[in-house]
């Protein structure tokens, strides 16, 4: 068993030969291309996809290898995942050659590879350059061919960073020395994601509109803080890719989550230092003022070097908690504390500015600044409540956003209108509150 670090690419088709160009211009071994074709196994219920597990046999040149990849963590392009790799004398599965322990107990090995068949293909040729880079060794692997299942196929053009061996943290840094040149976007899918899709004929997850994210119980507020980003990171590549395909809505959507990422840092302010996040947040700036111009281009701005940098970048800050370089005692001990209870507080802080600020007297050409402010505090409060049923959020949240509509049709208001009847907070009277408090 080994575990499987890199960080994976999609390619614009016009930048190949420049990336390749760049390759070439770091110490490496290279391996011309070879043609490997790779069919995935599952069950007809979707039995290793339920277990979080890729099931493949790889062909390359007359020679065969079984590869099982278990449950790992995505993370805006980053895949780390425990993987056995296991070779065969001929292209049939034989599950009795991996470990017993792989297996959920009581699994029956020989009724599983019984129910196991074809489900989709990978052909690709790859070509390879074992890079020297700082203190590592990775190897670049640059995949062109096709995800097929049935009659479907949909092209495949990859690149992908594997540490063989080293520091995460060089991973990282030959990843922003390519994105700077161009023509490359993170990939949050794998290719045995894109051929279950296509083999279901279901495309890309849909778009949904932005809710409380799951958090652990008794969850630390560092806990919470990475789920948050984590989440909204690949909601950022999702609406990308939903933005790539022409679906006009998942562009204010888009717009939508760079500034839930803002809020998010504005919320934990006390927790982190500005420094931890301050070129996330100078890029993120770049690209919503892009996008906010008239007939923003998907394919430049997605394939933009301040929109992928941003999301390394961002990667990055979660995967190795970089905030903690900067931290003082003071903030890594609130780092520790209870999410539930930063939670509480926060929203109680949120709700008063929510009336506050329907308190005030507008001024005069000024009703987008009063739109915006209430924009974010209704995201903050979205971002917050991930401890809380949801029901409860939308139910003390609907009639803001019945305010906002009203608000928004009146453009000569001169106060934002005040809810009729505000709701008690429910993150002060739920029993959820209650216990995480007590507790």
């Amino acid at each position: 068993m080994t575990i499987e670090i890199e960080v994976k690419f999609l390619v614009d088709t016009n930048h190949i030969d420049s990336i390749k160009q760049q390759l070439n211009l770091y110490p490496n071994r290279y391996t011309p291309p070879v043609l490997l074709a790779n069919h995935y196994y599952e069950t007809a219920d979707n039995q290793l996809r339920r277990w979080d597990m890729g099931l493949r046999i790889r062909g390359k040149n007359g020679q065969y290898e079984m590869t099982l990849k278990t449950a790992g963590q995505e993370i805006g392009g980053l895949h780390q995942r425990p993987e056995y790799n296991i070779p065969l004398t001929e292209h049939q599965l034989d599950l009795t050659l991996l470990p017993q322990e792989v297996w959920p107990a009581g699994t029956d090995i020989s009724a599983l590879q019984a129910a196991l068949s074809p489900l989709f293909s990978t052909d690709f040729r790859r070509e390879k350059w074992v890079i020297t880079y700082r203190e590592s060794e990775i190897e670049v692997a640059f995949d062109q061919g096709h995800v097929g299942a049935g009659e479907q196929t949909i092209p495949l053009l990859e690149l992908e960073l594997e540490l063989l061996n080293g520091k995460r943290a060089d991973l990282f840094a030959l990843a922003a020395e390519l994105i700077n040149h161009g023509g490359i976007r993170l990939g949050w899918q794998s290719k045995a994601a894109r051929g279950y899709g296509l083999a279901q004929g279901v495309g890309l997850p849909a778009i949904q509109p932005l809710i409380p994210f799951s958090v652990i119980p008794k969850a630390s507020c560092e806990q919470g803080l990475s789920t948050l980003l984590s989440a909204l990171i690949r909601r950022w590549q999702l609406l990308e890719s939903h933005w790539l395909e022409n679906e006009a809505q998942a562009l204010p959507l888009l717009l939508q989550t760079l500034l839930a990422i803002r809020e998010t840092f504005t919320l934990f302010g006390g927790l982190i230092s500005r420094s931890a996040s301050s070129e996330i947040r100078q890029r993120l700036t770049v690209i919503e003022e892009a996008l906010q111009q008239k007939k923003p281009n998907a394919q430049s701005l997605c394939f933009s070097v301040d929109g992928v940098q941003a999301q390394l970048q961002l990667t990055e800050l979660v995967v190795e908690q970089q905030w903690r370089q900067s931290a003082n005692a003071r903030q890594l001990k609130r780092l520790d504390g209870s999410f539930k209870r930063f939670c509480d507080v926060m929203l109680s802080r949120c709700a008063a500015d929510l009336h506050a600020l329907a308190a005030e007297n507008l001024i005069a050409n000024q009703a987008g600044m009063t739109l915006l402010r209430l924009d974010k505090l209704i995201l903050s409060i979205t971002l917050l409540s991930s401890a809380y049923p949801r029901e409860q959020l939308e139910a003390w949240l609907a009639p803001w956003v019945l305010a906002r509509q009203y608000f928004v049709s009146d453009q000569d208001a001169i106060r934002l209108p005040l809810p009729v009847r505000p709701l008690s907070p429910f993150w002060l009277t739920s029993n959820t509150a209650k216990d995480s408090l007590n507790g």
